[in-house]
């Protein structure tokens, strides 16, 4: 009897040890969230990409590169978002083909003459004055039409980037219409790359177009 006693209380002093361990691990182990909240959450984070261009593969097919969830956490945001990148898009583009422009043409005026290459032409600029004229200019044209503009568009009542500039070219089928936003997205999205690398390449050489060498 003394055996069977013994042995039975081994039995429940291993019982008694399992258990505690059991449950000292499921204390350290976070609760699941449930699993109608986190769908919840997944559908407000979800934007549909293909109500706006600029998503469109040239070889069929999306691939919407949004890796942060810019679209998805700031919905309300996005015709901020694709107005400054039209507005970059198409600086660059003007930008790029002003790196290379002055390598072939020079325009009139001393301060414009002579070697130097694209990136230097900014403090040229400057010691002659012209650049605060740019200035100007560019800062009443933001207050007079880029301010309103964006307010427009945030308001509902304007596309990103239409200022109906150049409008007996803007084709009146949808698909078209589409087909020609994308084009004009991906441009500026290869300009503001471009644009990079003639400034790192004109840094890092001293020289102009091709900035090869």
């Amino acid at each position: 009897r003394i055996d069977c006693s013994i042995e039975l209380c081994s039995e429940t002093m291993q019982g008694l040890t399992l258990a505690l361990a059991l449950t000292g691990a499921s204390a350290l182990v976070a609760p699941a969230a449930p699993r109608a909240a986190t769908a919840l959450k997944a559908a407000d984070e979800v934007f549909d990409y293909s109500s706006i261009a600029g998503g469109e593969s040239g070889l069929g097919g999306r691939y919407d590169f949004d890796p942060m969830n810019f679209a998805g956490r700031y919905p309300g945001m996005v015709p901020w978002f694709r107005e400054a990148e039209l507005k970059h898009g198409r600086m660059c583009m003007l930008a790029s083909i002003g790196m290379v422009v002055p390598a072939f043409v020079r325009v009139p005026g001393e301060q414009f003459q002579g070697s130097y290459t694209g990136w230097e032409a900014h403090d040229r600029l400057v010691a002659s004055g012209a650049m605060g004229q740019i200035l100007l200019f560019v800062g009443l044209f933001e207050t007079l039409a880029g301010i309103p503009a964006c307010v427009a568009t945030m308001n509902g009542d304007r596309e990103p980037g239409d200022f109906e500039f150049g409008g007996i070219f803007k084709p009146t089928d949808p698909v078209q219409l589409r087909r020609k936003q994308n084009a004009e997205l991906k441009n500026g999205r290869l300009a503001m790359l471009a644009f990079s690398g003639q400034v790192t390449q004109a840094v890092l050489t001293g020289h102009d177009a091709p900035f090869l060498y």
